[in-house]
């Protein structure tokens, strides 16, 4: 059995948004462009017809885990981008002067959360579009689907940390509008004069200024996402955190244990110890709806948009369909398995530290021996760490 996404609320209003948005969009840069009805209704069926296949396009490649931070880019996230990347269109179309426009950061700003494959197509999308609004000639056309593909292959450059590295790629940038719009206005027009260099110029500075305010912050919201998307699903607030705790006072307590071992864990070895922390608390997350145990989790999880790395551990579920295959499924097997072991001696067999060593030195032992950490790249030192770690704690503290 391998988790799929179900039917989500929250995605399926996201996805509504988005279609709104393109048809807005669409409709506010036709009346700018003073397109008439009969156009506005061609170019709107295209539109529509577009963004079915582009929606498709982002659930076949989100279901493949094949968006960039695919565990941390959501519906959401996606739909902001797409209205920056219409804004930005636009006011290129309405401020810029032909071949002049900045369309190369287009990509560039696509590339926060989308693929290769999805930046290129939507950047080369909305220069379409663009260009049967005002009807755009065909150099200006090869123009800006040009400035597109090196902007794809840029976009990979301008997420270089280190500085010199960026500086060059920021020179790169502002080298390469300049030229491809120069080079294109020539091939239109057969000339050349000062104010041409200066217009093309001026693109390539504001290609690089809308690349160093926009991208950062865009890739700020993702990397930040990295390490804040576990946390709402630990907010005791949070209706499926509250309904763990009404189903059963001993899961919850089974639950809350651990994952705060989980976290401390995977902390130890270095591990994402947020991931640990919400997968262990949602582990036997199945067990309110009942049998088959893991099949419902993962319903569930997907019910509420939980993120993939989370679910994949659900997935795996005591090993029992498959094994753990990361660090942090193997620290929420190995302690919910110890836990578990420890929970079913009463408190008075367990006053003993040389009991309930023992009881987990053998529990751990035995499952590293059955091979269920083959598959999860834990090494034989971090094996160790975390044994020592919960040799060392109170579980039943």
């Amino acid at each position: 059995m391998t988790h799929t996404d179900r039917f989500s609320i929250k995605r399926t209003c996201y996805v509504i948004f988005i279609a709104v948005v393109f048809i807005l969009a669409n409709t506010l840069m036709c009346s700018l462009a003073s397109v008439l009805m009969d156009k506005f209704l061609c170019i709107l069926a295209v539109n529509i017809c577009y963004l079915c296949l582009f929606i498709l396009l982002i659930i076949y490649k989100r279901l493949r885990n094949s968006l960039p931070e695919y565990n941390y880019i959501s519906y959401g996230k996606i739909a902001f981008v797409i209205i920056i990347e219409w804004c930005i269109i636009i006011v290129c179309n309405v401020v810029f002067p032909n071949f002049f426009a900045p369309i190369i950061v287009l990509p560039i700003i696509a590339s926060t959360v989308f693929d290769d494959s999805l930046e290129y197509i939507f950047s080369l999308y909305l220069v379409i579009v663009s260009s049967l609004c005002w009807d755009f000639s065909t150099n200006i056309v090869l123009c800006y689907v040009t400035m597109i593909m090196f902007g794809g292959m840029l976009a990979h450059f301008v997420k270089e940390s280190e500085y010199l590295n960026k500086l060059y790629t920021f020179v790169i940038l502002l080298s390469v509008t300049t030229l491809i719009s120069i080079v294109f206005y020539y091939f239109n027009y057969l000339e050349l004069t000062l104010i041409i260099f200066i217009y093309a110029l001026g693109s390539g500075v504001v290609a690089c200024i809308i690349t160093a305010i926009i991208f950062p912050l865009l890739n700020r919201f993702v990397v930040d996402a990295q390490e804040t998307v576990y946390e709402a699903f630990l907010d005791p607030d949070f209706s499926l955190f509250n309904e763990v705790r009404k189903f059963s006072y001993i899961e919850f307590k089974h639950a809350t244990r651990i994952s705060n071992l989980s976290k401390k864990c995977a902390k130890a070895i270095n591990a994402n110890y947020r991931l640990a922390e919400c997968a262990a608390f949602y582990y036997r997350l199945g067990k309110i709806e009942g049998e088959p145990m893991i099949d419902n989790a993962i319903k569930l999880a997907n019910n509420y948009c939980f993120p993939n790395d989370v679910i994949q551990i659900l997935s795996e579920y005591g090993g029992i369909v498959s094994l753990p295959s990361t660090k942090e499924s193997a620290i929420v097997h190995m302690v919910d398995s110890v836990v578990t072991k420890v929970e079913l001696f009463d408190s008075d067999s367990m006053s003993s530290s040389w009991n309930q060593n023992m009881v987990i030195y053998q529990t751990i032992n035995e499952l590293s021996q059955k091979g269920f950490y083959d598959n999860s790249g834990l090494t034989m030192n971090q094996f160790l760490v975390i044994r020592e770690i919960l040799a060392n704690e109170d579980i039943l503290a």
